[in-house]
């Protein structure tokens, strides 16, 4: 019955229809309120976003903003709610991409991480808008709506936040997480990665909104920390026998990944960042 209960819960998250497409997005509601914005393939959105509508405003959490996704988004909230967008949790930040000063709307705070906090400030592009920073956790309560945002110290990137709304049962992971597709991990700390994965996997929520692919629940953060430690140990592996970074590349074996959506896209900066900091532990 157990299981019955879960496949019936599974199944009902793939049924969520989609509401709207646009060139960079589709939106689908996970949630009274709540919508996921999943980036189209070959599109300019990079990663996903989502969407909360509470009482009195709009909360937008994702990353990779530009003016065409963000213009995007915006446009979505409009169709949707009168409400604005009030705050920004932008959920990690690459060095070098500096996209953000004029993305935003200037009634809107940003809100991120310490550590990601001092990455984005080095960047050249000064930000218009108010900042809000956090060390380990904030929690925002928004009418009868609660926002909790819970700081990495490392994974994808330097200071990853993900974000959950407990009364909704919600998890945004970012791209801490891809399901069943390939994704950047070109920045990631890849021994602190694990441990952020297990701690996602233990989290009691119902819906799931990775940072690329479908919409899931629990099952898919599973599925991809399988798939992270198979890559990892396999990164391991050809460090243990001493080769240089591009005699691995070429020994590197995951037939069973091969034809994952992104793998190859993204397996060059991927198999870097893995093999030069994972043979250390050698």
């Amino acid at each position: 019955m157990k299981r019955l209960s879960l496949a019936i819960a599974f199944f009902a998250v793939l049924a969520v229809p989609v509401l709207a497409s646009a060139a960079n997005f589709r939106f689908q509601k996970v949630g009274e309120g709540v919508y996921a914005a999943l980036a189209e393939p070959g599109s300019r959105a990079a990663s996903n976003c989502l969407i909360v509508v509470a009482d009195y405003q709009v909360i937008l959490a994702g990353a990779h903003f530009t003016k065409a996704t963000t213009r995007e988004l915006i446009d979505f909230v409009r169709s949707i709610t009168p409400l604005q967008v009030r705050y920004v949790v932008l959920t990690h930040h690459h060095a070098g991409f500096d996209a953000l000063d004029t993305d935003f709307p200037l009634n809107a705070d940003i809100i991120v991480s310490e550590r990601t906090w001092q990455v984005l400030r080095k960047e050249p592009g000064r930000i218009k808008n108010q900042v809000i920073f956090f060390e380990k956790g904030l929690t925002i309560k928004r009418g009868t709506r609660e926002i909790v945002m819970t700081a990495t110290e490392r994974g994808h990137s330097e200071g990853d936040v993900f974000v959950t709304l407990p009364e909704d049962g919600v998890l945004f992971t970012s791209d801490l997480v891809f399901n069943d597709v390939g994704g950047y991990m070109g920045d990631g700390y890849f021994r602190d990665w694990i441990a952020d994965l297990d701690t996602l996997a233990a989290l009691d929520v119902r819906t799931v909104v990775p940072g690329l692919g479908a919409v899931t629940n629990g099952d898919g953060i599973k599925r991809f920390r399988s798939f992270f430690r198979d890559f990892a140990t396999e990164a391991l592996r050809l460090a243990a026998k001493g080769l240089d970074v591009d005699a691995a590349k070429r020994e590197f074996s995951l037939p069973q990944y091969r034809n994952m959506p992104g793998f190859k896209t993204f397996f060059d900066a991927n198999f870097r960042r893995a093999y030069n900091e994972l043979k250390g532990l050698q």
